[in-house]
């Protein structure tokens, strides 16, 4: 059992017991399937039976959230296949602040999550290709990271995990099967770097230097939510990244959200196909 620390354990306890009550839940309902929907996948994931859609500034630990542009930054619950499954819409980065308050709520968010029974959690970004064979509009599934350029992560002292161990490798081979649209090259596998922002990597150097050591993509988030979530050994991560620019194309903030919602519809339906393969317990 991976050490966790008890102060931060409860903030996650005390917001999911919130969250519980705001959205009528019974005491004894846990919600197995959560998914954490990045840029461009916020309007892909449609619920069956989904119920009023939660605030995260509404609940505790999260009072001092400000609003960003493209992240809706709220909980709805739904069903998929009759699997009840929680949708956070709009996570919290690393890098929007270097308030000591910021860097609890990019933990907050995730173990929240899995106090309110998450089993399996899927982490979705948007991330740019660093290699030829991973197109705009592609999905790559993260089977690996790169963590050695990341910033520090929302873990303290002792608390001694791998986000590795939490990929759930049996999910990312079903994942494999599928693609978007009539296209079967549209999903690749392969290793994910975070790099800490909020400026966007170097297309000369950074990129290059990336590629060389193994990574396919590169983003600001995701590795976050995986380490928070390996400190909770029966929780299994299933991480994705939707590519929204090139390895030598200029970055474009709107762009990438443009790209992201004329994707949408395609994503919606993978990652509903993904969300329904899981094994829920």
């Amino acid at each position: 059992m991976a050490y966790r620390d008890p102060a931060l354990e409860n903030t996650a306890n005390v917001a999911a017991l919130r969250l519980r009550s705001t959205l009528g839940l019974d005491p004894s309902t846990t919600v197995p399937v959560a998914v954490i929907l990045g840029t461009g996948w916020g309007d892909a994931l449609t619920l069956e039976d989904a119920t009023q859609e939660v605030p995260l500034k509404e609940l505790p630990g999260f009072d001092c959230l400000r609003a960003l542009e493209g992240h809706r930054r709220a909980v709805r619950l739904g069903r998929l296949g009759g699997t009840p499954v929680a949708a956070l819409s709009g996570r919290v980065h690393l890098n929007e602040s270097h308030d000591p308050d910021h860097w609890k709520m990019v933990r907050l968010q995730t173990e929240m999550l899995v106090h309110l029974g998450a089993k399996v959690l899927v982490v979705t970004c948007a991330a740019g290709s660093l290699v030829p064979d991973l197109r705009v509009g592609d999905v790559l599934l993260i089977d690996s990271f790169l963590t050695a350029f990341a910033p520090r992560m929302p873990l303290i002292g002792g608390e001694f995990v791998s986000p590795e161990d939490a990929i759930d490798n049996h999910l990312m081979t079903t994942a494999y099967t599928f693609f978007l649209g009539n296209d079967p090259r549209s999903v690749g596998k392969g290793c994910y770097a975070m790099l800490p922002g909020p400026q966007f990597e170097g297309r000369k150097h950074d990129k290059a230097l990336l590629r060389t050591v193994g990574a396919k993509a590169v983003g600001m988030s995701v590795l976050p939510e995986a380490c928070v979530a390996a400190l909770y050994p029966g929780v299994r991560v299933a991480p994705m990244a939707f590519i929204t620019n090139s390895a030598t194309e200029e970055h474009s903030h709107e762009e990438n959200l443009r790209r992201a919602k004329e994707r949408a519809p395609l994503l919606g339906e993978f990652l509903s196909r993904v969300v329904n393969a899981l094994p829920k317990t």
